[in-house]
């Protein structure tokens, strides 16, 4: 009788554990050029060939997102998002990443994977500024003054509050 009744509440136990609730994630991002070149010292001019062939690149981030807090997810995130940019220029031999579309994702396994696509680009062709190219400073001095800085909502808010 008591092998019966400690079976029983063995199988009880067994049945009654859930398995754990899946947390997925994901975000996709478009930028015009990458890294973001917003410094302008001197009118210096060069051409920007891009390649024609759009690449796509990825980095497992392998830090567990259910232990984090929003806050910590969301740094982790924007730092690792710009050393993946940084490694996809690098290792396509580009200055910058023309159209990048950067999207960020869970795995099975609550690890991030961050994946990088856009037409790799280099400088060629330096040059300075002559009279002719004067249209080009005021049009990026009319271009900056339109620029908003509204911070978008938080991506991560939804999946962490559970």
């Amino acid at each position: 009788m008591k092998k019966l009744l400690f079976f029983v509440a063995v199988a009880a136990m067994c049945i009654s554990c859930a398995a754990p609730k899946a947390t997925t994630y994901s975000y996709a991002e478009y930028r015009t050029i990458s890294p973001s070149q917003s410094v302008f010292t001197a009118p210096v001019y060069a051409d920007l060939e891009v390649s024609p062939t759009r690449i796509s690149y990825a980095e497992r981030i392998e830090k567990d997102i259910t232990k984090m807090t929003e806050a910590e997810v969301e740094t982790m995130v924007s730092r690792e998002k710009e050393t993946v940019i940084a490694n996809a220029v690098r290792t396509n031999k580009a200055d910058v990443l023309v159209a990048p579309i950067i999207s960020v994702q869970t795995d099975v396994h609550h690890f991030v994977v961050i994946i990088v696509e856009g037409y790799p680009a280099t400088y060629k062709n330096f040059r300075s500024a002559t009279e002719a190219d004067g249209w080009v400073l005021e049009h990026s001095k009319q271009q900056a003054g339109n620029e908003k800085s509204e911070k978008p909502a938080s991506p991560f808010a939804k999946m962490l509050k559970k």
